[in-house]
């Protein structure tokens, strides 16, 4: 039996973060969080917050800590109680068309050891065909870390019309 590939979807505030603060960054790397929920081995984004990096650079992106810890508690803080979105994981940019580099999968194996779930990484870098790319990090017994690369599903174009086509009118 083979399983699906996994999948980091995400919603179009989520999207139009990430892309923007790519596209006002360039050529210098810039990062941030991934928020939202995981269901079953999927992660839906649903926010990305930018946090700036300190000496960020066009090969270099290290997110000021307490920076992403201040965000990030403002963020949670303005949600319901039984809101499920919550810290899923980082993304950042690469001005060149590349995937997450040693030093990314690196950083993700060292946040996953201190984390309970899995943390998924999404690198966007402009350049690609495809400029997304996605990467799951868990944490297993005797605090082994196995990565898993996963497929980056942006919103639908805002003129994809979901289902069969229809002119609106009833069926008959």
């Amino acid at each position: 039996m083979t399983r699906p590939a996994t999948r980091i979807e995400l919603c179009r505030e989520a999207y139009e973060a990430i892309t923007s603060a790519t596209a006002e960054h360039l050529p210098v790397e810039t990062g941030g969080l991934l928020l939202g929920y995981w269901e079953d081995a999927n992660v839906l984004v649903t926010h990305a917050l930018v946090v700036d990096g300190e000496g960020a650079s066009t090969h270099r992106y290290v997110r000021d800590d307490v920076r992403a810890n201040a965000l990030l508690a403002a963020f949670l803080s303005k949600r319901a109680d039984d809101d499920p979105t919550g810290y899923v994981g980082e993304w950042h940019s690469h001005p060149a068309p590349s995937g997450p580099s040693q030093t990314d999968v690196a950083a993700m194996h060292a946040i996953a050891r201190t984390n309970d779930g899995p943390i998924a990484l999404l690198v966007h870098a402009p350049g690609r065909t495809d400029p997304f790319f996605g990467l799951l990090a868990r944490r297993q017994r005797a605090g082994r870390v196995t990565t898993k690369k996963a497929t980056v599903l942006p919103p639908p174009s805002r003129f994809e019309v979901p289902g069969p086509l229809s002119d609106g009118a009833p069926d008959g």
